[in-house]
């Protein structure tokens, strides 16, 4: 299976204020790349679909060389395997125009049933694809135990965040741990390197709790529904 590489402009509304792409613009790209590729090898969103069975993202590690900023071109190489019998990993790289490495993420992805919404062996659903994928990020990201200050927050699962698997999009996650961040707890201008664990699918009015919690350039984010842990995300900051 080849490598896809796909060349973007950044836009204006993937960016923030500061005119340099939001972290969850990366986590959507990645989302975009992955589409692509799938579906040009027979195993996309229609594929999966035609069989009753969806990809979901389970884990992904994101790290950032430097962001992008507004107007860049960048280019996103991506590729696919086997990382068990039922995960599937996939790296995404993103480079700059003279093809120096500025962002980089390791993905796993699980098929699952439509109907019972339990993972499927990529065997079993017949996906074709190589025995292994190599990871792009060697070096594990050293989660804290002791915390400065912790503080909890409360929203409702909006509809706009819902996509076409009919949940919240993991994109969200992200966004709603960085926008309902309390003041004075961001230990720096942006996050650098970051992981997202979805544990459970969350869907549109659901209420939901997210505990914050800092340790020096760290920030850790479980993120509740109704008692249930539907994602776990650690940050460290620039």
């Amino acid at each position: 299976m080849e490598d896809i590489n796909l060349q973007h402009s950044v836009t204006s509304y993937e960016c923030g204020a500061d005119h340099l792409l939001k972290p969850a613009s990366f986590m959507h790209f990645c989302q975009e790349v992955a589409e692509t590729h799938a579906s040009g090898n027979n195993l996309g969103y229609e594929w999966s679909i035609r069989n009753g069975m969806i990809w979901v993202e389970v884990q992904g590690d994101f790290e950032f060389v430097r962001r992008p900023s507004w107007k860049e071109i960048i280019t996103l190489r991506s590729n696919t395997g086997k990382a068990s019998a039922l995960q599937a990993r996939r790296f995404v790289e993103m480079t700059d125009r003279t093809g120096n490495t500025i962002a980089r993420a390791d993905l796993m992805w699980v098929l699952i049933d439509v109907n019972s919404r339990r993972p499927i062996p990529l065997k079993r659903a017949m996906a074709q694809m190589p025995d292994e994928c190599p990871a792009i990020i060697s070096a594990p990201l050293e989660v804290a135990k002791e915390f400065e200050r912790t503080e909890t927050v409360k929203l409702i699962a909006p509809r706009r965040d819902v996509d076409f698997n009919g949940h919240i999009n993991n994109g969200a996650y992200l966004i709603w741990a960085l926008e309902t961040l309390p003041e004075g707890m961001e230990p720096g201008a942006a996050p650098r390197r970051f992981r997202v664990n979805f544990k459970r699918e969350t869907f549109a009015g659901a209420p939901i709790c997210i505990e914050h919690r800092v340790a020096g350039k760290q920030t850790q984010h479980s993120i509740m529904s109704e008692g249930e842990l539907r994602a776990e995300i650690v940050m460290e900051w620039e």
